[in-house]
């Protein structure tokens, strides 16, 4: 009887133990099947640094946050015009040419960097390229066209609080991605958030008490300190680019335990 038992007991541990299928997959040490749900107030989705710069502030008082569309035909040639910003590559690759001839940057679809004034754009492919510029201008220039050729303005933020004199600033470009039922942490930012919803719905929730429902081709601006979160709003995958101006010596962002 104990030998039976003995070998019953090994069979059952044989098979509780054996490796997974397709359909049913093993699972890493600490990971469950079932995950253990979230508080609201943390993050479900994903954030991607595309570019970051520090620099000198290039001009003093209220700015905005502009978001910039250029379609640039193959051999095309179009000058950054007299203030930096980020440029994002959304559709083709993208080049950069300075005046003296020898040098040369590029950067795949999908991929971000920061662009200095007068540096050239370049369309060095066979077909059109699309790409957007993100930029901090002074508000004097808000009611200029845009200074781009082939360009429209998809976002063009509200006034933005000037930032401290005499302070570096952190640029920093980067995609929030989310799934159906997702949602960033609640948090706030030392600096102001500018951002523009390329893909899906979400709801912006602030401290101040509004809620803002805003989809593909809207955006909205954060000032430093207020709480915020957003959640995805209906059964389509969101995909937002967002802009952040932080004095240095600021936070970037810091996560909260409660709700806006």
């Amino acid at each position: 009887m104990r030998r039976l038992m003995a070998v019953a007991l090994a069979w059952l541990l044989s098979v509780s133990c054996a490796k997974g299928t397709s359909e049913n997959p093993p699972f890493p040490a600490g990971v469950s099947p079932t995950p253990l749900p979230q508080p609201a107030y943390v993050g479900i989705g994903r954030y991607y640094k595309l570019a970051e710069t520090t620099g000198a502030q290039s001009f003093g008082g209220i700015g905005f946050v502009s978001f910039t569309e250029v379609q640039q035909t193959p051999d095309a040639t179009v000058v950054q015009p007299d203030f930096g910003g980020f440029t994002y590559a959304l559709k083709g690759p993208h080049d950069l040419s300075w005046d003296d001839g020898e040098r040369r940057k590029s950067w795949a679809e999908g991929a971000a960097d920061w662009v200095n004034p007068g540096v050239s754009h370049v369309d060095l492919t066979s077909s059109p390229t699309t790409w957007y510029l993100i930029a901090l201008q002074p508000v004097s220039q808000r009611s200029s066209a845009p200074p781009l050729p082939g360009a429209r303005t998809l976002y063009a933020s509200p006034d933005l609080p000037a930032t401290p004199a005499g302070r570096q600033l952190d640029h920093q470009l980067g995609i929030i991605a989310m799934d159906p039922g997702g949602r960033t942490s609640s948090h706030s930012h030392g600096g102001v958030e500018v951002f523009y919803v390329m893909q899906g719905t979400v709801e912006l929730a602030l401290n101040n008490g509004t809620r803002t429902k805003l989809t593909a081709d809207q955006g909205a601006a954060i000032r430093p300190g207020l709480v915020m979160q957003l959640r995805v709003v209906g059964g389509d995958a969101v995909q937002i680019l967002t802009y952040f101006v932080t004095p240095q010596g600021e936070p970037w962002q810091t996560n909260l335990q409660t709700l806006p």
